[in-house]
């Protein structure tokens, strides 16, 4: 009997492309679905059987699920208007197309937050995610609960090169969990060839140390030769204004600004102890000197 597929959403990501990459590394049959033809083509070469298309087709999905024997499920980002009403229904997709693949297992990329349904910004689509796959008869679900993205803090490199700082709406000296994106990928590669969990788990992701938006900022300007950068934190009403200046609609800027006040205000927080399992390898320094320092010289 052949081997059931392993279905990759999101597969060009920060996240899913490490996801992809790791399970075709292994032999493992992989199908890896994006919205872009051209980092699919990289996957394809690697022997991962490329879907193009977005999780918002249902038919599309539905497709991209037949004959799996896991996945990893995925509500992107979306920059158009109804932001929440999009998340719920890729939610709602996501969820009817496992349920009619019987698919057993899955991973979905979900956030530190996602307990609560509202007053967390993006995350508010992530709680309906993990309720809807909850939902689904005989499907087992690992839901993994990343901190905040070290990749957030490319947004800054245009704000660092006109003003010589970082700055935004999250408080300087708020310490909480932060990580790269590559470690989530990488557990979420290990345990999807696992497969070591049944029923519905939740397992935080807190990063190699709880940082500030201070200590970042310092460590992103070492690695470029500036190592006294400083972070401002702005009020929330001047960070949206900023934010919508530099181009983002405003729907999408005061979600993001409630994102931010949901960390200040401790909705967003860690809920697991830091063990070696919530744990990640890779430190703010690392990250820095590999990913941000040369995207800024490229910038």
């Amino acid at each position: 009997m052949a081997e059931k597929v392993y279905v990759v959403f999101g597969a060009t990501g920060h996240v899913g492309a490490v996801v992809a990459r790791k399970i075709a590394e292994e032999g493992r049959p992989v199908r890896a679905v994006a919205r872009s033809a051209g980092p699919l083509g990289a996957l394809a070469r690697a022997g991962a059987e490329p879907v193009l298309g977005s999780v918002d087709d249902p038919v599309l999905v539905r497709r991209a699920l037949d004959g799996a024997g896991a996945a990893f499920v995925i509500v992107p980002p979306y920059p158009g208007p109804g932001i929440r009403a999009w998340q719920d229904r890729v939610a709602g997709i996501l969820a009817e197309g496992l349920e009619a693949a019987r698919v057993p297992y899955a991973v979905a990329l979900s956030s530190l937050g996602a307990q609560h349904g509202s007053g967390t910004g993006p995350i508010a689509g992530l709680h309906t995610l993990e309720r809807r796959l909850s939902q689904v008869p005989a499907l087992s679900a690992l839901f993994l609960r990343p901190g905040y993205y070290f990749e957030n803090h490319l947004e800054a490199i245009p704000l660092v090169r006109s003003a010589g700082m970082s700055g935004g709406a999250i408080a300087a000296e708020l310490r909480f969990q932060q990580l790269a994106a590559a470690d989530v990928g990488e557990v979420a590669a290990q345990r999807l060839l696992a497969l070591d969990w049944r029923g519905s788990e939740v397992l935080e992701l807190h990063g190699e140390r709880d940082l500030t938006m201070a200590e970042v900022t310092r460590a992103l300007g070492a690695a470029i030769g500036r190592p006294d950068l400083p972070y401002v934190a702005f009020p929330y009403a001047d960070a949206h204004a900023a934010m919508v200046r530099a181009g983002l609609p405003e729907e999408l800027a005061a979600i993001y600004v409630e994102l931010a006040r949901g960390l200040n205000e401790g909705r967003v927080q860690a809920t697991q102890p830091r063990s070696g399992a919530t744990s990640t390898p890779t430190s703010i320094e690392a990250w820095a000197r590999s990913v941000f320092a040369p995207a800024f010289r490229s910038s």
